[in-house]
């Protein structure tokens, strides 16, 4: 439903903003408001009370263009970098177009350092492009210059990289295209191309370049999917928007909406439900929000402001936890739009407990909205499910207008280990009939002998795993909160025995949650145990020639399927296995796991609620059985954990499979998978069965001999294959190959424990 978002307030002496940002530059642990003008006044303003104040002011001549709110001397504390055109008097290519300020005790704006790039700097941008682990500050230049900027712990600013374009850099962002963890540069320029430039060894090379109708001028990265991948919003000069995703570590293009009269775009979740929102400023001077719904871009929101727009920027500029739209326009005063909210949730594990207590866990949910919203229903959801229980379970409630609700869960350890509660799927059915829904983050517990900890799953970048591990409490902050949480005074109770959902579609998609996030994943759930006959000993005859894969893979594969056992339903199954499928990022693992789960359930409700596994029965023909046995597989892609680095490790809890992937054509993606095994051993507690697969044997320039690649597989206990995502070759045998090992270990426990071994 098309909705129109309020304009919050305005400041009314904020005229012509050409540059906005959103940061916590005064260390107050909220965030406040940064403008630029044409006037090339520097502003700071705090606007988290009723009351707007301006908190500092500072002409830096000429006027400016672009506004980065960073730890760009990574002291732990914000700068406001700003990129701006030489003014009156000043000489181009020795005048500062790039300038780092901080706000001082004095409640001045301080110069600390600044960089001559010719006659103006179009953009500027602050992030960790050389994974080094400490931010860089990229500038472009109206030279048709990319430069790479330094600043060491004496704030002296250092260019490390000059790269030369073919044209004029007009808007500059980063994506981690190449899914290595380390952010690629992209930059839209005034020759029509879209160019991703990763930084090496001091240097840059391009690794792509894409030709579109008319000049670029507006990049933004987001997760629009949910899947916590990094999805290009690109805005050209004809008004056209392209959303390009990352496949197989080339941008591929994924939506596109023409003559929609874009000229800026940005991407940031507006309303509680973990996937971001586009927002989209006009040349006929409207602010478009637009979601994606089977990969399409679907407009949901509309603002019309009136006035020709000069620039936009997305944050918290209000200290509530919400995101704002805020707006520069000609002549006019800055605007501040809200977002999308309806129901903000939020789920904590409150402390930690002594060994045989109990952890207790509070749900808050918050209406925003003038109006009442009836029959909210959600159920929680963890795993492994052996190793808790949480209780209750089901959750039913109605919010008044602006009501705020809670309620306090008992989380009762049963076992060591960790334990993931899935995000909390909040849903109600709006008034035309559609059902919508919020979620919180997931939350990470480990109970260890003696105590139980918990925190948020998102551990923000730079929390070391080592720190955790050492740590008597996990001490990270979800990445939902760009500041620090005002109270919330707690006015009810949320009931758990409210009446039913009588709605159909509620009924629905509940049934779609119990279906995917309701089995139970912490061990082989037995449901159809057959006697095992002896197995008889195979002698495969030598081979001719030397095979790309492991013997036994070529036996499993070459087997006529076996009928079910009569009377059985075709979707029964006798054991329910989580495999991790682990790697290299940009080696093709989530290609892998979507080619192998194809299927309009899997795709679309994967993207509704950012699920990091899929689903999918298949059936493993044994020779000594007499009918075939249905397996269920919950393929985990953890492509997705790379901003979790420090909780990665918990994402392993109820393995019972693995499957190594690299890319035959990268040789590091096969040297680094020591280090996966490595972590899956010590994350698990033990080796579990495993197949080592070579993937995109469908590219040129193979780096990694199929000779060398099975060896070294063998050597390590694991059986080898190869495979293609993109033409579907050996995708489903390496899933029903490892089904039927992990089977075989499942019977051969099985048989242990009945011996008593």
């Amino acid at each position: 439903m098309l909705t129109t978002p309020r304009i919050l307030f305005e400041i009314d002496d904020e005229l012509s903003t050409s540059a906005i940002d959103v940061g916590n530059v005064t260390n107050s642990a909220l965030a406040e408001l940064c403008t630029g003008g044409r006037d090339g006044v520097l502003r700071l303003y705090d606007a988290n009370q009723e009351v707007i104040r301006l908190l500092a002011s500072r002409d830096v001549n000429g006027s400016i263009l672009s506004i980065k709110i960073s730890d760009a001397n990574n002291d732990g504390l914000m700068e406001i970098v700003v990129g701006r055109s030489i003014g009156g008097g000043e000489t181009a290519g020795s005048a500062g177009t790039v300038q780092v300020y901080r706000f001082a005790p004095s409640g001045a704006f301080e110069l600390l350092a600044e960089h001559a790039i010719d006659r103006f700097v179009t953009s500027v941008y602050v992030t960790d492009v050389t994974g080094d682990g400490k931010n860089e500050i990229i500038a472009g230049g109206s030279d048709s210059t990319l430069r790479i900027l330094s600043m060491d712990s004496e704030n002296n600013c250092t260019e490390i990289i000059r790269y030369q374009l073919d044209d004029m850099p007009l808007a500059i962002g980063t994506c981690d295209v190449i899914g290595d963890e380390i952010e690629e540069i992209v930059t839209g320029n005034r020759d029509r191309t879209l160019r991703v430039l990763k930084v090496k060894d001091h240097s840059v090379e391009q690794i792509e370049a894409l030709e579109l109708p008319s000049p670029v001028i507006s990049v933004a990265a987001g997760d629009i999917l949910g899947d916590r991948k990094m999805e290009l919003g690109v805005v050209t000069h004809d008004g056209s928007i392209r959303v390009y995703r990352n496949e197989e570590s080339k941008l591929d293009l994924f939506a596109k909406l023409e003559g929609v009269n874009a000229q800026s775009v940005r991407m940031a979740e507006m309303n509680s439900d973990h996937m971001d929102e586009i927002v989209v400023a006009t040349s006929d001077y409207k602010i478009l929000f637009y979601s994606l719904y089977m990969a399409e871009l679907r407009q949901i929101a509309e603002v019309d402001l009136g006035y020709k727009i000069l620039s936009i920027a997305v944050g918290d500029a209000g200290g509530d936890e919400r995101r704002e739209v805020l707006v520069g326009v000609s002549n006019g005063p800055l605007k501040v739009i809200e977002g999308l909210y309806q129901i903000i949730p939020k789920f904590e594990v409150l402390g930690e407990a002594a060994a045989g207590a109990n952890l207790r866990g509070k749900l808050t949910v918050v209406n925003v909205t003038d109006k009442p919203l009836r029959g909210v229903s959600g159920k929680l959801y963890w795993f492994p499910k052996d190793n808790m229980d949480i209780s209750p379970q089901q959750i039913r409630f109605d919010l008044e207008p602006h009501e705020t609700k809670s309620m306090e869960l008992e989380l009762v350890p049963k076992a060591q280990g960790s334990v993931i509660v899935r995000p909390i799927v909040l849903m109600w059915t709006e008034a035309d009939g559609e059902v919508r829904q919020v979620t919180t983050p997931e939350t990470a517990v480990l109970v260890e002998e003696g105590a139980a900890i918990a925190a948020a799953a998102d551990i923000q970048p730079g929390f070391q795993a080592a720190e955790m591990e050492s740590s008597a409490l996990f001490t990270a902050a979800s990445e939902t909160s760009e500041a620090a949480a005002k109270p919330i005074d707690v006015e009810t109770t949320v009931s758990s025995a409210a009446p039913a959902v009588e709605d159909s579609k509620l009924r629905e998609a509940e049934a779609l949650l119990d279906k995917l996030f309701g089995e139970q994943i912490g061990g082989a759930e037995i449901l159809d145990i057959q006697e095992p006959a002896a197995e008889p000993a195979v002698t495969p005859a030598a081979p001719t020639v030397v095979s790309p894969e492991s013997t036994m893979i070529s036996e499993i594969r070459a087997r006529p399927a076996k009928p079910q056992r009569p009377g059985i339903a075709p979707d029964t199954y006798a054991y329910l296995f989580k495999v991790m499928v682990i790697g290299e990022g940009a080696v093709g693992k989530t290609a892998l796991v979507n080619r192998y789960t194809t299927g309009a359930f899997e795709k679309d409700y994967k993207t509704t609620i950012g699920s990091q596994f899929a689903v999918k029965l298949t059936h493993v023909s044994p020779p000594e059985s007499e009918y075939g046995v249905g397996i269920k597989l919950q393929a985990w892609d953890v492509a997705g954990q790379a901003r979790f680095k420090a909780v990665r490790k918990m994402y392993y809890s109820g393995a019972a499979g693995i499957i190594l992937v690299f890319d035959v054509t990268r040789r590091r993606s096969f040297a680094e998978l020591i280090k996966w095994v490595s972590e899956a051993d010590e994350s698990i507690g033990m080796r579990v069965a495993g197949i080592c697969v070579g993937n995109k044997v469908d590219l040129p320039d193979r780096a990694v001999p199929s000779d060398e690649a099975k060896k070294w597989a063998e050597d390590e206990g694991f059986l080898y294959m190869e495979s293609s995502a993109l033409t579907g070759q050996g995708v489903a045998d390496m899933f029903t190959v490892l089904a039927e090992l992990m089977w075989r270990e499942a019977r051969r426990t099985l048989e242990e424990k009945k011996k008593g071994i």
